[in-house]
């Protein structure tokens, strides 16, 4: 402090003797001692003294320490393997109740896996591709939409988290969207519902507003460059939280694909609008699929529990590999 706090500098001198270890001027003494037993010019001392160093921060670590992750995963993947095995040779009853199952729910299990994968990595596309897929195994429209946003309940909740975890989340982004979305996945949800009975004429729709959708997607993504360097962040956050909800329940989704394409273009973060997009999701779905189940109950809960399932999976892998993704890839994909 140069004289001019003597209490400042005291407290500063307490503050060093209490976090500095007692043990430093031993330490100090002993590096001393090693250096003068070395010989050499300063560059070579310099790098014997590195190597004697290097393990007090260089901790090795063994293999199993470095892949502890992936070995329970593939341990637990095993594991059910075996006992899944085990069980369809051993026990009659196990078979006969798998056999019994509706194929239905295979075929979404794996579908569910899939293309969660893809949502969960790059934030959009699951509801769309799901939808597409759902109208080809000859699901109602608004049977399929409850069906997805049911499945996305849980994976978006886990992925959601995962973001959380990572520090990808805008919590300002956040609070300026969820509400609008909200009362938009409602009104969607409850007017599909409603057109339930006339799925002959809804489906078509359904069908184009998705391949529109994939065409709209691309086309953001390689003018995407060009919308960041030329123009400001996108303002009007609540109406297009409005009409993202809205859409998405609707049609089976379009969520992601019209809010976080929008919001990357407008020149927001694609890591934080993705964090973003998938924790408000997990909001979206839970009020959407009360609404759904309320109006519609418990239909095609093959496909329901299949996609739950597989999209659980899911989604804590894609989570990481989000990271690892440009914004172009993002949209493209």
């Amino acid at each position: 402090t140069n004289g001019k706090s003597p209490t400042i500098a005291k407290r500063l001198k307490e503050i060093l003797n209490e976090g500095i270890p007692a043990e430093l001027d031993d330490t100090l003494q002993n590096m001393s001692a090693l250096r003068q037993t070395l010989k050499g010019d300063f560059a070579s001392k310099v790098k014997k003294l590195n190597q004697v160093t290097e393990g007090l921060v260089n901790n090795k670590k063994s293999f199993a320490e470095r892949n502890i992750k992936w070995l329970i995963w593939v341990s637990a993947v095993l594991f059910i393997y075996t006992a899944g095995l085990t069980l369809w040779n051993t026990e009659p009853v196990f078979k006969t109740f798998l056999i019994d199952i509706d194929p239905l729910f295979y075929w979404f299990l794996g579908a569910g896996f899939v293309f969660a994968m893809i949502d969960g990595a790059i934030g959009m596309s699951y509801g769309v591709t799901t939808a597409s897929f759902s109208l080809a195994m000859g699901l109602p429209p608004a049977s399929a939409s409850m069906a997805i946003h049911i499945s996305e309940v849980l994976s978006n909740g886990i992925a959601g988290w995962m973001h959380y975890k990572m520090g990808n989340v805008n919590w300002k982004l956040f609070k300026i969207l969820i509400i609008p979305a909200i009362i938009g996945a409602v009104l969607g949800a409850y007017i599909l519902s409603s057109l339930e009975h006339y799925s002959a004429y809804v489906k078509p729709i359904v069908g184009v507003y998705t391949l529109c959708l994939g065409g709209i997607i691309l086309m953001k993504a390689f003018n995407i460059k060009k919308k960041k360097t030329g123009a400001q962040k996108i303002k009007k956050i609540a109406p297009l939280g409005f009409v993202g909800g809205f859409i998405d329940a609707a049609f089976g989704g379009g969520w992601g694909s019209i809010v976080l394409s929008s919001l990357i273009a407008g020149g927001r973060h694609p890591l934080f609008s993705l964090g973003t997009v998938k924790i408000s999701r997990f909001f979206i779905a839970t009020l959407s699929s009360l609404t759904f189940f309320t109006m519609l109950g418990g239909r095609y809960w093959e496909a329901v529990v299949g996609l739950i399932i597989g999209s659980a999976l899911a989604s804590p892998i894609a989570a990481r590999v989000s990271n690892k993704i440009s914004a172009k890839t993002i949209m493209v994909a």
